[in-house]
């Protein structure tokens, strides 16, 4: 904020200048300052850094008492108060969290049609699988904890399918340069054309996370 020089003598209110009434001052220059009106025509002035003492003049040049306090009525706000991001949540100590990159939910599609498959972890939507989507790699460890995992594939109705079968892929891998190698997969879910347009058979696993 540029600086500004304040003059008293041409404001009808009074000046408070952190808090403190300033009547009385010279021409003062503040830099980095805010300043509010209110419907009074006072002028409120905060001022970082500076420390504002004013004493009025007594007849005989001495000084008296500081000058009265400001009055009891708090001054508008420049801005009404900005929200608060909220708290990010985390889980206790961190105690429950699975590494990244060891756990992977990976697609196989033998180029078929027609299926839409669920894929919910603990009893959360992970994600929804389609026929004819890109091949999808994903972490799983953001869903799962140590100990007994649930996993449920379901499929949905939708139209006639065709072609081969959509599967799905979880287990334990590595990432090797881009490429995921899945020992052994805990899951390992195909729908098929064979299965039908009705959806249902879905099926449930228990994953193990050491």
């Amino acid at each position: 904020m540029m600086p500004f020089a304040l003059v008293p003598a041409l404001l009808a209110g009074s000046v408070y200048i952190n808090g403190v009434r300033a009547d009385l001052l010279p021409e003062v220059t503040l830099t980095n300052a805010t300043v509010r009106l209110d419907g009074e025509g006072n002028v409120w002035i905060d001022a970082p850094g500076y420390r504002v003492q004013v004493v009025q003049p007594t007849e005989y040049g001495g000084a008296s008492a500081p000058i009265p306090a400001p009055p009891a009525s708090t001054p508008p706000a420049s801005s009404p108060p900005r929200p608060q991001p909220p708290t990010p949540r985390s889980d206790a100590a961190g105690a429950d969290r699975v590494a990244a990159s060891t756990w992977w939910l990976v697609t196989e599609d033998a180029g078929s049609s027609g299926h839409t498959l669920e894929v919910v972890v603990n009893g959360t939507l992970v994600r929804r699988i389609l026929s004819g989507e890109p091949q999808l790699i994903l972490d799983l460890g953001p869903f799962l904890r140590h100990g007994a995992n649930t996993v449920v594939v379901n499929a949905l109705p939708g139209p006639t399918p065709g072609g081969g079968p959509l599967s799905v892929y979880v287990g334990r891998g590595n990432d090797l340069s881009g490429t995921i190698h899945l020992d052994n997969p805990d899951v390992a879910y195909s729908r098929r054309a064979s299965d039908g347009a009705q959806g249902g058979n879905g099926r449930q696993y228990t994953l193990t996370v050491p």
